[in-house]
């Protein structure tokens, strides 16, 4: 008899009070808070039905020969600081393995998992509404539909600010179009911006725009000249190696800090010149043959390029901010230079939101003519088809 109570006084443990469990699934925010797992407890993942599935896990272990268990395990069964919830998966993974996840490791755990909730929900909404602008033309035969659960996934933790949003898609577009062509797609492009500028989304005035945009590259220019850079605009890039496609267009966090030398060098230079042209080389370098017809011996001739130029070198934020600097600035010295009254061609050959960016840097009052080309592949040369400002 004495025997079998000591066995039941050992797995003897105090109910964990109502409100610390309410507390501790308000902290969390009802997600794991095993580093890097964050998931969803309120349902299963596999069914999807509503549920309690998340599990009280003590840090100190609740009795002392338990996981973790010590001296202050009786003292500390109820106590909130000493309490974590997660999945089942995770709870078994560390009292399995308690000498991987000491206490020290578990308690950092959960003040960087609670302090985090604690930041994202102390800002206000609109720190994270956004509007989502969804820009697709085709490319040659290419029309390449944009995901939607793709450009939710890489916005977060900013949301649409609305269901609506400004939609531009125009399946119909042959590149190989003349001047005229290419000139009347942008004046529609141009109203579309300028119409939901002026009258907001559901009468709401846009305050931040999310851009996911494919298409020709003048035609991005474009639309970055008539997003302009007075609205806080987050830039996104399709990537072309991710397998998930929910995942296209997030930028990949281990590749956040990623920054890139941009190379500029003249080709060409007349001083007295009032013909520039600008060659981008970032997604591929550019046979000087594509465009040598185009421009004259009177051309002075720019490039901005990098080390290796490459389809797949853009990978984050930092490395757009980088080339906009460059531009810019290469922007500043052509004027300086050759003038207010020059005209510049741009001769891309770059990823699609550099291209927006190269639009939206423009400055409208102050900034030369400049014209865009396009590549024509059945030609193997570059072809003017657009002014953009």
């Amino acid at each position: 008899m004495s025997r079998r109570k000591k066995s039941r006084s050992k797995i003897t443990r105090d109910s964990i009070p109502d409100r610390t469990r309410l507390k501790l699934w308000v902290k969390s925010a009802g997600r794991c808070e095993f580093s890097g797992c964050n998931k969803p407890l309120w349902r299963n993942d596999l069914t999807l039905s509503d549920g309690n599935f998340g599990e009280m896990v003590h840090i100190i272990g609740a009795s002392r020969e338990g996981p973790r268990g010590n001296e202050e395990s009786a003292n500390l069964q109820i106590e909130f600081s000493n309490l974590m919830l997660m999945c089942h998966q995770c709870h078994k993974e560390i009292d399995a393995n308690p000498k991987d996840y000491p206490p020290e490791k578990l308690c950092e755990w959960k003040s960087r998992h609670e302090d985090r909730i604690e930041i994202q929900t102390s800002y206000s909404e609109d720190i994270y509404k956004s509007t989502v602008l969804l820009f697709s033309v085709n490319i040659s035969e290419r029309i390449v539909p944009i995901n939607r659960q793709a450009y939710l996934n890489a916005m977060r933790p900013k949301f649409p600010s609305d269901e609506k949003g400004i939609k531009i898609a125009k399946a119909n577009f042959g590149g190989h179009r003349d001047e005229k062509h290419w000139k009347v797609l942008a004046e529609e492009i141009q109203e579309e911006i300028k119409t939901s500028f002026k009258e907001g989304i559901n009468e709401e005035r846009i305050k931040h725009l999310s851009v996911f945009a494919l298409g020709p590259m003048p035609l991005l220019m474009f639309l970055g000249k008539c997003i302009g850079d007075t609205i806080p605009t987050d830039l996104y890039q399709s990537h072309r190696n991710i397998t998930d496609t929910n995942h296209t267009w997030s930028w990949p966090q281990e590749e956040q800090n990623t920054e890139t030398c941009y190379i500029v060098k003249p080709l060409q230079i007349k001083k007295d010149s009032k013909n520039v042209a600008i060659v981008l080389s970032l997604s591929a370098k550019i046979p000087a043959k594509r465009y040598a017809k185009l421009v004259s011996e009177g051309f002075s001739i720019y490039e901005i390029t990098i080390e290796n130029p490459s389809l797949y070198f853009l990978k984050s934020l930092k490395q757009i901010e980088g080339f906009s600097r460059e531009y810019r600035k290469l922007l500043n010295e052509i004027q300086s230079t050759h003038g207010d009254s020059c005209e510049i061609s741009i001769i891309p050959a770059v990823p699609a939101p550099i291209a927006v960016e190269c639009g939206r840097v423009l400055l409208p009052k102050s900034d030369p003519e400049i014209f865009a080309y396009e590549y024509d592949n059945s030609q193997d040369r570059f072809r003017r088809v657009l002014k953009i400002n």
